[in-house]
């Protein structure tokens, strides 16, 4: 238990160090005292809740004066990472970092049957253990057809038989299989599947428990003889420094450095834990992006400065987040966390605010780089007008395959007209300019295609590369 304490006295806390985009907590002992310097502070404070005309017309005045004042407080441009969380922002935060969940444990895509077809299945989790596979289509799901219900429903209704058996109906090859599966929490950090010549490994997070999922995926490895692996941290951000130093040990010998902690006033050398054994590989592909920070950030550059040739990076430049917080947490569930220290690979290097660039540079296509905010129901993307899905419109429907002359924010004649065709291809009202339904539509046609054709240029890139490799 953590003893929670007065919100704006003083704080003794124990918790774990970690790295994650734009965070990472370490529990700590902290105290506040009033001082002269607070004196400015306290008066103005009792001013406006006092003195000040609106005061009586402001519900909950004094807690929104203070909680202002410490959000200013933090709003450092040198330090984008210290922060105060309001209590739902500290909980987003706190549950970024557990890593589990509760279901069957498979990520999927809907077919043109709204299907549910399975494209990645967690380690030891209920899919697996039941051999579930990538491009098994699930039809029925306990009582629920898949066809006849929304995804998310029967998402909920998998959460709600939690610790309950569920018949499951899937198609695999055209032939028709049933199993069943128990929703419980599992651990969905960690993705491995095995080929003939090398093993694929995806790491989304460093949380709790990944480090024993990633360790059982290794094993998996070592078991098979495979000596080359394919690691996927792509929009990995982050996530416990013990995972960090646990899964480095998987990969590394002992006690070799996996980062060097650079304080205010010492340099401490973190080195692998000693919780597994090191699974040595003759090669490793690391695919990396924009996207992969922190603690992905941290076992990269372990590995590269540890490994050497062995590795290879295939990607885009990383984050570059080469700093670490502290957050304590208050009695009424907000938070504060603030930077403590840098962090340099092991031989030195600093890669805050620039990044680990790839050996191998690999864009995505496109159409998997391209994001979009979620529509209106009322909002239209109208023809000849400037729009910020007009973009995104305007890339899906050339993905398609139909012909557009532009792919920016402004939404052409000629765009529209191939929306038009859309349209009617599609037995909708063919007015070339785009709603809220039809974008989404498109969204999911193209969401389709891609899972379908499996498009992945990066991937395929690191696959080159590894069979490539001796």
């Amino acid at each position: 238990m953590f003893e929670k304490i007065d919100k704006y006295k003083a704080s003794i806390i124990a918790c774990l160090i970690c790295f994650v985009l734009g965070a990472g907590c370490v529990f700590t002992i902290y105290k506040t005292k009033t001082s002269d310097e607070l004196e400015k502070f306290q008066t103005i404070y009792e001013i406006l809740k006092d003195k000040w005309y609106y005061s009586n017309s402001i519900e909950n005045l004094d807690t929104l004066l203070v909680e202002q004042a410490i959000s200013g407080m933090v709003d450092f441009e040198t330090d984008a990472h210290t922060n105060y969380f309001s209590m739902e922002q500290a909980s987003q935060f706190s549950s970024s970092l557990e890593g589990s969940n509760v279901g069957i444990g498979m990520t999927f895509y809907l077919d043109a049957n709204n299907n549910m077809v399975c494209k990645k299945v967690f380690v030891d989790s209920p899919a697996e253990k039941a051999k579930l596979r990538s491009g098994d289509v699930l039809i029925q799901v306990g009582d629920k057809i898949c066809s006849e219900n929304d995804s998310q429903d029967i998402i909920s209704y998998i959460k709600e038989n939690e610790n309950k058996e569920l018949k499951i109906q899937y198609i695999r090859n055209n032939t028709l299989y049933q199993t069943s599966m128990t929703p419980c929490s599992y651990d969905a950090t960690v993705v491995c599947e095995m080929y003939d010549d090398y093993g694929y490994i995806i790491l989304n997070s460093f949380s709790e428990n990944s480090a024993k999922s990633f360790h059982s995926a290794m094993k998996r490895l070592e078991k098979e003889g495979i000596k080359k692996l394919v690691l996927d941290l792509r929009d990995d951000s982050g996530g416990y420094l013990t995972s960090v130093l646990d899964i480095a040990s998987c990969l590394l010998e002992k006690d070799s450095v996996v980062f060097l902690e650079e304080k205010k006033q010492e340099t401490i050398e973190q080195k692998t834990s000693n919780e597994y054994d090191c699974i040595d590989m003759d090669s490793i592909v690391i695919l990396q992006n924009e996207n992969t920070a922190s603690a992905a950030e941290v076992l990269i550059g372990a590995l590269k400065d540890n490994l050497k040739d062995k590795i290879t990076t295939v990607g885009t430049t990383t984050y570059g987040k080469g700093t670490e917080q502290v957050s304590i947490p208050f009695e009424d569930g907000t938070s504060l966390k603030y930077t403590i220290a840098q962090w340099k690979t092991p031989n030195g290097t600093s890669i805050n605010n620039k990044g680990f660039k790839p050996d191998v540079e690999s864009n995505a296509d496109e159409v998997i780089s391209t994001t979009y905010k979620q529509m209106e129901k009322e909002e239209i993307i109208e023809k000849d007008k400037v729009h910020s899905n007009a973009k995104a419109l305007q890339i899906y429907l050339d993905y398609l395959g139909y012909n557009v002359d532009r792919k920016d924010t402004y939404f052409s004649i000629e765009s529209s007209n191939s929306l038009k065709q859309y349209q009617m291809d599609h037995n909708l009202e063919a007015t070339g300019d785009c709603d809220e339904k039809t974008f989404q539509l498109i969204a999911s046609e193209v969401l389709l295609k891609i899972n379908e054709t499996h498009l992945d240029v990066q991937y395929d890139k690191a696959i080159s590369l590894i069979l490539d490799m001796s």
